[in-house]
């Protein structure tokens, strides 16, 4: 599937260096200078360790930058200035889905999770979001859900559910941090599906083709997506052509270890 490729900017990088909070005297990737155009889907391709989850958290303005900065939609995002309505209006575009179960409320149902942003940002009772956001939660399969708690589902339904929590708002930028990993093949389908119908803008998810930065441990899954690829490896970014430049450098079953690519 080839898609044409966007000239709008959605995500732009210069000079970004990413620490891990666990670890914020040590900067995990440096020189990012990169740019995200709006349609596109791109994957961050990396071992474990390597600072992807940090630099999806950097992007969304969780974490500070060590260095240089990110601007999402033209504006700049950082971890401060959370006073500034500007701000606050251009973080509501953009949604981070979580690596794992998608670091769900544990004392929250599915339904009261799923609409927790919605009756924020848009001061609704837990019944009219109900109502309203049906389509969008029967669409992603979650009706039958909603009255279970966290706890009770799979890693694979609770990656869904909080994809749905994302979507509520309908980010114009969506950043998954490894979304695709230790999928049976009827999630992995699924989530293949939604990417696609998001990066061709279907109505319930905003009716614009959607921006989608995905971290990954491995790129065979998003073989037919078309996406472009970037790779950290080593505290350094490169991007790499396509999927076969990429299988040149790991090889094809992911990576061998969590600073280093494969020879």
């Amino acid at each position: 599937m080839k898609t044409p490729r966007s000239t709008s900017v959605a995500l732009e990088t210069r000079s970004l260096g990413i620490v891990r909070p666990t670890a914020t005297d040590e900067v995990s990737l440096q020189a990012v200078d990169w740019t995200v155009a709006t349609g596109e889907l791109w994957v961050v391709a990396g071992a474990q360790g390597t600072g992807k989850t940090a630099l999806l958290e950097t992007l969304a303005g969780l974490i500070p930058a060590a260095a240089g900065e990110v601007r999402v939609f033209g504006r700049r995002v950082d971890a401060s200035g959370d006073d500034d309505a500007g701000l606050r209006e251009t973080r509501r575009r953009l949604g981070l889905v979580f690596d794992g179960s998608g670091r769900l409320f544990s004392a929250l149902s599915v339904s009261e999770n799923i609409l927790l942003p919605w009756c924020y940002h848009q001061n609704r009772s837990h019944a009219e979001a109900l109502r309203e956001l049906e389509p969008l939660i029967r669409h992603l399969q979650l009706e039958s859900l909603l009255s279970r708690m966290p706890a009770s589902l799979s890693r694979s339904w609770s990656r869904r559910v909080a994809l749905a929590r994302c979507l509520v708002l309908k980010p114009d930028l969506l950043l998954l941090d490894n979304p695709l990993a230790g999928l049976d093949a009827v999630h992995l389908r699924w989530w293949r599906g939604f990417l696609t119908e998001a990066l061709a803008g279907h109505p319930l998810f905003g009716g614009e083709p959607l921006t989608i930065v995905a971290a990954a441990d491995a790129v065979r899954p998003y073989v037919g997506l078309d996406p472009r690829f970037a790779l950290v490896a080593g505290g350094h970014w490169r991007i790499l052509s396509d999927i076969e430049a990429v299988f040149a450098t790991t090889g094809e079953d992911g990576f061998r270890d969590s600073t280093e690519p494969r020879p």
